[in-house]
């Protein structure tokens, strides 16, 4: 029952003054918490992630917020009864009292009465009928609301949020998801295709799966939020991969052939004589998915290593190397300094 609910405010953990973004956050973060498919374990879970989703249903819509507010779980009811003599309630207040009506109240269990005002009974028969006019000569209110359902605002949109490995995310994927509502006894599966190329933070919006408003009109929408677990080599930048190539100074002096990684296999790559280090390398084509169909590119960033096992025979040549050649990594820079 109605008063058997906690406080929407209790449920998410914020005050009644908490603003809109401050309810959202603490949605999402109950969300992440209580989700069943990441609590499997716990039977507690699911109905924690149920009444955070209610409470999060009415506290972000600004109407079904104001109706709570002032009369509790009472006034955000989806009885038809109920919302319809709240509706009448508010005309008569715009319009004064109505003597061919009559007053609803209801009486929760805990013994507090909630008095929505004087209702009128053609009102209320054309919110049911469909009808035109009342007996004033004005349009019923109720009938707007049931025949021109383009101006119901649709439920409230629900966030999800899907960890993806690499290759998921660079190629795309189909993720079936089992979803829980507030609104169901039953959790809902969906089949939702991931595109290509997704990043961090990415969000997928799936139409019509959120939740439904109040008067049974359009469902909102299932919003995906992507989470991408790292690679242990590639990095995405924009619609490139970047890949640091360590090579040795013999390589680097002299050019080589190297085989490297990518997202499609190995591959061979060409290193110039003489390059240097955090040299960039492109294989065009060889990156992530983009809208239009086409591919960014594979980066490979040289990295120049030394042998760790260096003598001191080794390191009075280099050293004598340089000296031989006047060779100063740092003679062209900017910020050389004057001895």
């Amino acid at each position: 029952m109605a008063n058997d609910k906690r406080d929407f405010y209790q449920v998410l953990g914020v005050g009644r003054s908490a603003s809109a973004d401050e309810i959202k956050r603490a949605y999402r973060k109950l969300a992440r918490k209580y989700h069943p498919d990441l609590n499997k374990s716990d039977a507690s879970a699911e109905a924690r992630f149920k009444e955070a989703q209610e409470a999060y249903d009415i506290l972000s819509d600004a109407k079904k917020r104001q109706a709570y507010d002032q009369f509790g779980h009472a006034g955000v009811s989806s009885s038809a009864a109920a919302e319809a003599a709240a509706a009448a309630a508010a005309a008569a207040a715009r319009g004064g009292r109505n003597p061919g009506g009559f007053r609803y109240a209801t009486q929760t269990p805990g013994g507090a009465t909630v008095d929505f005002g004087e209702v009128d009974l053609e009102d209320l028969f054309n919110r049911f009928t469909g009808g035109g006019a009342n007996r004033r000569g004005r349009r019923s209110p109720f009938t707007q609301a049931t025949t021109n359902t383009e101006a119901e605002p649709p439920g409230a949109d629900l966030t999800h949020h899907v960890n993806l490995t690499f290759d998921q995310a660079v190629h795309g994927t189909t993720l079936e998801l089992r979803l829980s509502s507030a609104t169901s006894a039953s959790p809902e599966t969906l089949s939702v295709k991931i595109p290509a190329g997704v990043h961090e933070g990415a969000k997928v919006r799936v139409r019509g799966k959120g939740q439904p408003s109040l008067m049974g009109h359009a469902r909102g929408d299932l919003i995906i939020v992507t989470h991408i677990e790292p690679h242990p080599y590639f990095k995405i930048e924009g619609h490139d991969i970047v890949l640091d190539l360590p090579i040795s100074a013999g390589e680097a002096a002299n050019g080589a052939t190297v085989a490297i990684p990518t997202l499609d296999g190995s591959a061979e790559l060409k290193i110039p004589a003489g390059i240097t280090t955090d040299k960039k390398l492109r294989i065009r084509g060889q990156g992530v998915v983009k809208r239009d169909g086409s591919r960014g590119d594979q980066l490979c960033r040289i990295v120049l290593q030394l042998p760790e096992n260096l003598s001191d025979a080794d390191k009075t040549w280099l050293k004598e190397l340089d000296s031989r050649l006047n060779f100063n990594p740092r003679g062209q820079l900017p910020w050389r300094l004057k001895k």
